[in-house]
């Protein structure tokens, strides 16, 4: 079984990880051709590591019509920090 703080930190350790996280967070909601333009990346690159994203739930989508459009959830990834501070003090 994979730990899940381990998880979570392998996929904020891509540097285009954390990049299309902080333009989400700066930008709202992007798609991914606006994610594309943005971070200069090839569209399936920027999908991949969304869907890396989206499995440690840490961005959400919704569509509209043919489009996706993803944002941060800010609130599970304050959540999953806060409970890899928690493992770290009843660990000590």
């Amino acid at each position: 079984m994979i730990d899940p703080h381990a998880a979570l930190f392998k996929s904020l350790s891509s540097p285009s990880r954390t990049a299309i996280l902080r333009h989400l967070s700066q930008n709202g909601e992007m798609s991914v051709d606006e994610l594309t333009s943005a971070l200069e990346l090839a569209g399936p690159t920027v999908s991949r590591h969304l869907q890396a994203l989206r499995q440690q739930e840490l961005v959400t989508v919704r569509r509209d019509a043919q489009n996706r459009y993803y944002s941060v959830d800010t609130k599970r990834l304050e959540q999953k920090l806060q409970d890899f501070l928690e493992y770290l003090v009843e660990s000590s």
